[in-house]
């Protein structure tokens, strides 16, 4: 097609092929012949015109199907006709898969044993998957679905995502590493030399500070936030207080009371 690259219509990617299908016949002007019949009371010499620039339509949008396809649409020799049968087989099934694609979107969730690059990953693949059959997906959205996924090790960033709600995918991606870093080697200190920068926000365009994403605080990480550290000792401390109460409960029910010395 002359440099212009249209993808080959497998059945599953209807609306990504009809799209740049009709780009390409547009850039070759043959886009008039898919919307509308051939007019009536044309001279010879428009008729004509009419014909060439049909078959070239239906010639190009075959050319574009997969075999299967072609075999399924091989009698057909009117441009507006073959485009309408071609969007009436796959439309429904598009419409299908557009509610799977989303409905997958929101149902998201990092899996036990899955890697922060792999999780990452694959929202960006069912985000792209939206795309293709027509389903907007917003970086907001896909950041909101992203992060609600988390769980697990994840959850205590999760929480704290949740109130930031102005991180790209991108930065949700290096937090992620850096908290798996911090996991795999709790006590090592080489992840501070390597990626220490990513528990900061990016630079914003009117400033050059980095913050801590925790406290929003400049000079220091995430792992060594004070806030982050505080909260969690505290609700540590909590804790050890209620068990210890409840043990003295248990001792002042059940203990053995003092057996008076009878010699």
């Amino acid at each position: 097609m002359d440099r212009i690259s249209v993808p080959e219509l497998t059945g599953t990617n209807y609306f990504i092929w009809s799209l740049k299908m009709q780009a390409a016949l547009s850039l070759k002007r043959l886009d008039s012949v898919t919307m509308q019949m051939k007019p009536e009371g044309l001279s010879e010499k428009d008729a004509l015109l009419w014909e060439q620039k049909n078959f070239d339509a239906v010639a190009y949008i075959k050319l574009s199907l997969s075999d299967e396809q072609a075999l399924q649409f091989a009698a057909e020799n009117n441009a507006k006709i073959l485009w309408d049968k071609i969007k009436s087989t796959f439309t429904g099934q598009t419409e299908d898969r557009k509610i799977d694609a989303g409905n997958e979107l929101k149902n998201l969730q990092i899996s036990s044993n899955e890697l922060a690059n792999d999780y990452i990953a694959r929202a960006r693949g069912i985000a792209t998957k939206c795309h293709s059959l027509g389903l907007d997906v917003s970086l907001r959205e896909l950041v909101y679905y992203t992060v609600r996924g988390l769980k697990g090790k994840f959850a205590k960033v999760r929480d704290i995502l949740k109130t930031q709600r102005d991180k790209s995918i991108d930065e949700v991606l290096e937090i992620l590493r850096e908290e798996e870093t911090s996991f795999n080697s709790p006590s090592s200190t080489r992840a501070e030399g390597r990626r220490a920068d990513v528990f900061y926000s990016r630079k914003s365009k009117n400033s050059c500070m980095r913050l801590c994403y925790v406290c929003r605080q400049p000079n220091h990480v995430a792992k060594d936030c004070f806030y982050r550290n505080q909260k969690e000792s505290t609700t540590t401390s909590r804790r050890r207080k209620v068990h210890s109460t409840v043990q003295r409960r248990k001792s002042g029910i059940f203990g053995t009371s003092a057996i008076p010395d009878l010699g």
